[in-house]
């Protein structure tokens, strides 16, 4: 069986945070989102027509990346929560991988391997990294060209992601990694990423959600002043997350591969 998986390791991982002021630059966009084939593929999973679009004038095509968009209602899970939950209980997400049909079609895929009787992967459906991604993505297209369908994905994305985000507690501001179809969060993953739970550290996710939701704000600042305000709200959440987890370490070093190296990286 084949098997789709995203590992990090603690060093690199640190320095995703600590590079925050940079992070726009260092996990840039790309024009066209690419097809990443992998993961167990299993008869429950989606089936969709090719996404095969002419560009026109375009820059950018983003027929795939909107093929991956899907929609969930997560179930009551203590700490998560987001923007009107309660009148709009479907959140934005999307699928981590897509294998192609022998007709051309493509098929929505997890991470790790897939249980039919659970309808659930050893990962997940949905993962935060490709989700903040994707609506800076929807974001930059809005801004671009006034985009309605472009807005309105960020908006649900941008929703999706926060309700990844952990709201209160010990851990308040980190982010769960994965989710599962039903919307069931799913913090330790199979094959273990660090930090476990995904939720329990700073981590890559951490840090693009900063990202995703900066741009949020001044994107909605005065289309949503509402929805900007809660942005704003859940960016110095996660801030506040970094301050405490790896930037309380600056000034110390650590002896990693015999090389001294900043522990705040």
């Amino acid at each position: 069986m084949l098997k789709a998986t995203r590992t990090t390791s603690n060093r690199r991982c640190a320095a995703a945070v600590s590079g925050l002021a940079v992070t726009a630059l260092a996990l840039s966009v790309t024009a066209q989102p690419v097809l990443a084939a992998a993961g167990s593929v299993s008869p429950s999973t989606t089936l969709g027509a090719p996404a095969q679009v002419a560009l026109g004038n375009g820059l950018t095509n983003l027929a795939h990346l909107d093929w991956l968009q899907d929609t969930v209602v997560p179930p009551q899970q203590k700490g998560h929560t987001t923007y009107r939950l309660a009148q709009e209980p479907e959140l934005g997400v999307l699928w981590t991988y897509a294998e192609p049909n022998p007709d051309g079609s493509y098929r929505h895929v997890g991470g790790g391997d897939y249980d039919e009787a659970s309808n659930t992967w050893s990962q997940g459906a949905f993962n935060a990294d490709d989700v903040t991604r994707a609506a800076v993505v929807y974001l930059r297209h809005w801004q671009a060209t006034g985009d309605a369908a472009s807005r309105e994905s960020a908006y649900e994305l941008l929703r999706g992601v926060t309700y990844l985000q952990t709201a209160t507690g010990k851990n308040a501001g980190n982010v769960v990694l994965w989710m599962q179809p039903d919307g069931t969060l799913n913090p330790s993953a199979e094959p273990v990423e660090l930090p476990d739970p995904s939720d329990s550290d700073a981590s890559y996710w951490l840090a693009r959600t900063i990202w995703a939701l900066g741009e949020g704000y001044a994107a909605f600042e005065n289309d949503d002043p509402a929805f900007a305000g809660f942005l704003k709200n859940r960016l110095e959440l996660a801030i506040d997350a970094v301050d405490r987890q790896a930037l309380d370490s600056y000034g110390d070093y650590l002896n990693i591969d015999g090389e001294r190296t900043p522990a705040w990286l």
